[in-house]
């Protein structure tokens, strides 16, 4: 039976060889940094919100792009949470991404906001590590709004593995607004994701199948995960092979996040193959390319 293509499936990374999915075998089983910097496969630190602009850098960006006037903003009393208030409808409606027009525009970042950026990831996530890191040279914003989801579509249960990311990259997301229940992304453990993996055979095209088409594999990922609740000024990191998604926001609050990644220098030195995203643009997961052009 042919199934119709869902969520995270069409978009899985192709092996060349069967050479090639041993190299990415190795890859994926000899990564361990995440637990050997923290003794554990998540992590939260706090950073000061009165050192880093980002907040403030990110509604300039808002204005410069015209997504919002400042007019309209002192409206909803300056609260990013009720952005949804000013913002058309046909803005906000997530396509078969999960993507929306409002985070689209926000691909572009000015160089106050990549500034402020950069300034996190220096001061406050670069001192957790004992090694030179690389970092996502631009971040992913998200806006995810209150009941725009697709109706009737199953959370995305995925890792960014699955997008052709290398499994040695650690994962890092944090919140502008504060997060909780639905309004949120929510995580796998570590060990639950890796039995999750071992289930399918490691084969993430299976993965993708079975999270949308296997009510009782999808049940058992939904009673095992968890939202996140963080405030501004937390960061959250994790190992890439947890499993997360996406959450369907049943709120009534605009939920602005970003999402970043980074690779020590050893790790991405010693990855057996080269990896390439699944996305329309096929990033590189090179120095210069998608990361930094030199190690911090």
């Amino acid at each position: 039976m042919i199934r119709k293509i869902k969520g995270h499936m069409g978009v899985i990374p192709e092996y060349s060889s069967a050479a090639d999915r041993l190299k990415y075998l190795n890859d994926f089983n000899s990564s361990n940094t995440m637990f050997e910097t923290f003794n554990n496969y998540v992590a939260s630190v706090n950073f000061d919100t009165s050192k880093i602009n980002l907040r403030e850098s990110l509604i300039e960006n808002l204005f410069n792009l015209k997504i919002i006037t400042k007019k309209k903003f002192k409206y909803i009393n300056y609260d990013l949470t009720r952005l949804h208030e000013i913002i058309d409808d046909s803005e906000m409606e997530q396509d078969i991404t999960e993507i929306n027009n409002v985070s689209k525009k926000f691909y572009e970042h000015d160089n106050d906001f990549l500034q402020n950026y950069n300034n996190l990831i220096k001061k406050f996530v670069k001192p957790l590590f004992n090694e030179k890191i690389y970092f996502q040279k631009k971040p992913t914003v998200r806006f995810i709004f209150p009941n725009k989801f697709i109706k009737n579509e199953k959370f995305r249960f995925h890792t960014d593995i699955m997008l052709g990311h290398p499994p040695k990259e650690i994962n890092i997301w944090l919140s502008f607004t504060k997060t909780s229940l639905s309004n949120s992304l929510r995580i796998l453990n570590f060990n639950d994701s890796i039995k999750s993996y071992d289930f399918c055979m490691k084969d993430f095209k299976n993965l993708a199948e079975k999270v949308q088409y296997d009510n009782d594999f999808y049940k058992n990922l939904k009673k095992n995960s968890r939202p996140l609740s963080l405030d501004y000024g937390e960061i959250f990191l994790f190992d890439s092979k947890c499993l997360h998604c996406t959450q369907h926001n049943k709120t009534k609050k605009t939920r602005i996040s970003i999402d970043t990644r980074v690779i020590t220098e050893n790790d991405l030195k010693s990855l057996k193959r080269k990896y390439v995203g699944t996305g329309r643009r096929r990033t590189k997961f090179l120095p210069n390319y998608y990361y930094n052009k030199y190690p911090i």
